[in-house]
């Protein structure tokens, strides 16, 4: 590795001893995989972000949650050529009075929330997803989001949704995705259901 990815991966392992502490977990190992991503204890989920100055972990139990996803972005405009390959037609605002334009600024929400359901879906599918796989609604009243499924991928099909929310921290944009165990099980329930069919 070189100096700066040793840097934040021990970063990244610092916050989820921090996060284990905090939940009144013992502290635990998170190796890398083959695919680069976190291999997490039995029974426990987790993700882990960060950008060059800040670095964050959640985690929770897997009877909770079946997966969880966390990113972190400087709060700034995205330049115009990465901010049209993020945004597509599904994107957008999502307001009381209705659907809303999205601003410069809400652009980097989006990335960010993408990024989140990337990682949150990742660990139940092992699917490399682009930018156009799932759509993001902002709701800026309630701080949350909703990812949707663009195109089936693993047991989520065309129309499923991943639950969210976000905040302004400082100068950074924090999103989470989430899952829960349940409704994790409800799909693949489904899927099987379907492909028996």
């Amino acid at each position: 590795m070189v100096p700066q990815r040793r840097e934040e991966f021990a970063a990244g392992r610092t916050a989820v001893r921090m996060a284990a502490m905090e939940d009144g977990s013992e502290p635990f190992a998170v190796p890398i995989g083959i695919d680069r991503a976190p291999i997490w204890p039995k029974g426990i989920i987790g993700s882990i972000t960060h950008s060059s100055d800040v670095c964050l972990a959640a985690i929770s139990r897997s009877e909770r949650f079946a997966a969880i996803g966390i990113d972190v972005e400087p709060y700034a405009t995205l330049p115009p050529d990465i901010a049209a390959e993020v945004v597509h037609e599904g994107d957008g605002l999502e307001l009381e009075s209705g659907n809303a334009p999205l601003t410069q600024h809400d652009v980097v929400g989006i990335f960010s929330a993408k990024e989140a359901a990337y990682k949150c879906q990742f660990p139940l599918t092992g699917s490399m997803l682009g930018f156009d796989a799932l759509s993001i609604r902002l709701m800026p009243q309630s701080h949350r989001f909703e990812a949707r499924f663009e195109k089936s991928v693993g047991s989520f099909r065309t129309g499923d949704t991943l639950d969210g929310g976000y905040a302004l921290v400082g100068n950074h944009v924090l999103t989470v995705a989430s899952i829960s165990t349940e409704r994790w099980e409800k799909l693949i329930s489904c899927d099987k259901q379907a492909a028996h069919a």
